[in-house]
């Protein structure tokens, strides 16, 4: 099983101010070794997939997925560590290691840490995402289809989002489902299913035409105010399908969907045999 992370120099490397270990001192990479193995397969089973995480493992130093990858990986680690690197059990508590002596761990101070590396381990994500797409074989993963399954394959639905006291991370996967509900809306009464799921594989991709691009602005804008005033704007929404109805060349899933059907109206014609036929 490929990994990451492979030595004592690679770890260090991603954690700032890390010090230098002394002779006969446990390396910092034999003390997070299993908080490392649960921080790769979680980055495996949530983002990556594993035959795209064991390519990503052989890509050179300097690829950004790669480093991507590694800084999540590291992050989460040392978020799951940081609560018992330095703590050791005493008959009176848990206490901390000094150069000394023991010193009574700080509830405050251990979670202000946490919250630190919780902070950095969102970063890590934010930065991921964007680049998993140009990963050997992800867009054909479990993850991939997790992430397109919305609009915002990214974090940034997070901040645009009403204000939270959770962590970006935890923040995405409350607010997925939402975004899930209100796109379907949109789908069956606006945009067509259609239309909705091939935009957002054009959009999980990255590679969006111009006019399909700024449709999608608009959709997600939508979708966002939404989160804010819990109603749609039916006047811009209306636009969105005005500028669709008028280029069926780009959007030729909704002019083929049933949805489309909803704004075409019936055309009266003015038959000879009708009983009210006039000219």
């Amino acid at each position: 099983m490929a990994k990451i992370i492979n030595s004592n120099e690679e770890l260090t490397a991603l954690i700032p101010n890390s010090l230098i270990t002394v002779k006969g001192e446990t390396p910092l990479f034999d003390k997070l070794a299993p908080f490392l193995d649960l921080a790769e397969a979680w980055v495996k089973d949530t983002f990556t997939s594993e035959p795209t995480y064991n390519t990503i493992c052989g890509y050179t130093d300097s690829n950004p997925i790669r480093i991507a990858t590694a800084r999540l990986v590291v992050a989460d680690a040392m978020r799951r560590a940081i609560p018992s690197l330095d703590l050791v059990l005493t008959p009176n508590g848990f206490a901390t290691v000094g150069t000394q002596n023991l010193v009574a761990a700080s509830k405050m101070r251990v979670d202000r840490l946490v919250g630190s590396m919780l902070t950095h381990r969102d970063d890590c994500i934010a930065a991921l995402l964007p680049e998993l797409p140009g990963a050997s074989r992800w867009l054909n993963s479990g993850q991939a289809a997790f992430f397109g399954a919305t609009l915002f394959p990214t974090l940034e639905i997070v901040a645009q989002s009403p204000i939270s006291n959770s962590p970006n991370w935890e923040r995405y996967l409350e607010l997925r489902p939402q975004i899930i509900d209100l796109e379907a809306s949109l789908a069956e009464e606006w945009l067509s299913p259609e239309l909705m799921s091939a935009l957002r594989a054009d959009n999980l991709r990255g590679d969006l035409p111009p006019v399909r691009h700024d449709v999608v602005r608009q959709i997600k804008a939508q979708l966002i105010a939404y989160l804010h005033k819990g109603t749609f704007n039916s006047r811009r929404l209306a636009d969105i399908v005005n500028i669709i109805r008028h280029r069926p060349t780009d959007f030729p899933e909704w002019h083929s969907s049933d949805t489309a059907r909803l704004f075409t109206p019936p055309t009266f014609r003015n038959r000879k045999e009708a009983s009210g036929y006039f000219f």
